[in-house]
């Protein structure tokens, strides 16, 4: 694979400073109190969430059979914070900011429906600050047709705005089942944390570490289990958002760079990133050409989404999610082997095409003949 990406020498801030032991128990330590975070904060946060208007009742297309918090994003963002205090201020301070932003109107949203325009409006700006501020922006797609890299040029800045927010909404639509969201997200932040270690980028690498813990504590209580037979809490929209705005913000950093003194070597093509998150992308694309197609709003909510194809299969709602969690892992596995033998980026740019092929003709098969059936409550 003939990759032109940045090839700046690797960090010394951490990785070569401390020995295998010493890294291994900081990670540890990290990813442990991060999931303990992530767990306990999700627990505490849902017994004051009431008062503060964060639940979700139980109407119209929500089928969940009881009032749920919805403090999963909260409770994540919180989680967070371990990674950031042991990140440097270049990485970790606009991160922190664009977090804020963008959970403030989650927030909102979850307490007071916030109408569409003013949250793409803040996702653009926080899409804004990873630009301008961390310099985190995808400046080329790759050498995807097997003779050159294809740089963006002046379409850089909506080109990343665009692609985010696409991975946002991507997220957002994932979140329809109890756990489903949540894993994608552990999926993809478990994948970029491997790719970040394996390339000396080492405070992206402690960062994404709190998240998989974070994201893993809040899946414990959010997915069904044996022991957990429903979702004690949801993401809401701001955990949604949240979600797909980190993965975005990584699959670009780990790819593209961000001009920080700490960097390591990147040589993760974006097409490679793009596996990672290649089903919930797949799902919403999928899904709004049929609606086009059918003539109805590409915007509107409706039942043909992946999670809806497993249950209709007859899956309940805890396999559904577990099946739909394993192709993410099965693709994201495929990504990165692609990188580590690597594989040319055309080939797995026509891998994803094919891929996405198939899954949408099947999908638009697969709905105008399958009978509906829900396991919502089962």
């Amino acid at each position: 694979m003939s990759s032109q990406h940045s090839t700046e020498p690797p960090s010394r801030s951490w990785g070569t400073r401390c020995g295998g032991y010493e890294q291994f128990m900081q990670s540890l330590v990290i990813f442990a109190g991060a999931f303990v975070g992530g767990f306990v904060l999700t627990s505490l946060i849902s017994l004051v969430a009431p008062r503060l208007g964060l639940v979700d009742h139980p109407g119209g297309r929500k089928e969940h059979a009881h009032p749920t918090p919805l403090v999963g994003g909260i409770a994540i963002a919180l989680s967070l914070v371990v990674g950031l205090v042991s990140a440097s201020h270049v990485v970790a301070l606009p991160l922190a900011v664009a977090v804020v932003v963008l959970m403030a109107v989650g927030i909102a949203d979850d307490i007071h429906e916030v109408s569409p325009l003013p949250k793409f409006a803040v996702q653009a700006l926080a899409c804004l600050i990873m630009i301008f501020w961390a310099g985190v922006k995808l400046h080329t797609v790759g050498d995807i047709t097997g003779f050159r890299q294809i740089g963006l040029s002046w379409f850089v800045i909506p080109v990343t705005v665009f692609a985010v927010i696409g991975v946002v909404n991507a997220i957002n639509m994932a979140d329809g089942i109890d756990g489903h969201a949540s894993g994608i997200g552990l999926v993809a932040f478990i994948a970029f944390a491997f790719v970040a270690r394996e390339s000396g980028l080492w405070d992206q690498y402690k960062i994404l570490l709190a998240l998989v813990g974070g994201t893993a504590g809040f899946w414990m209580l959010n997915a069904r289990w044996p022991w957990n037979t429903k979702a004690r809490s949801f993401l809401g929209d701001a955990g949604s958002m949240l979600l797909g705005f980190l993965i975005g913000w990584f699959a670009i950093e780990l790819t593209e760079g961000n001009g920080s003194p700490n960097t390591g070597t990147r040589t993760f093509p974006p097409i490679c990133a793009l596996w990672v998150i290649v089903i919930p992308l797949c799902d919403c694309v999928s899904l709004m050409l049929r609606r086009r197609k059918a003539g109805r709003s590409m915007f509107v909510a409706d039942r043909q989404h992946l999670h809806h194809y497993l249950l209709n299969r007859g899956l309940s709602v805890g396999r559904a999610s577990a099946v739909s969690v394993a192709l993410c892992a099965l693709c994201a596995a495929f990504g990165i082997v692609g990188w580590k033998l690597d594989l040319p980026e055309w080939f797995m740019f026509w891998s994803f095409v094919a891929f996405f092929v198939v899954y949408h003709r099947h999908m638009s098969h697969a709905f105008r003949v399958m009978p509906t059936h829900s396991a919502f409550a089962t």
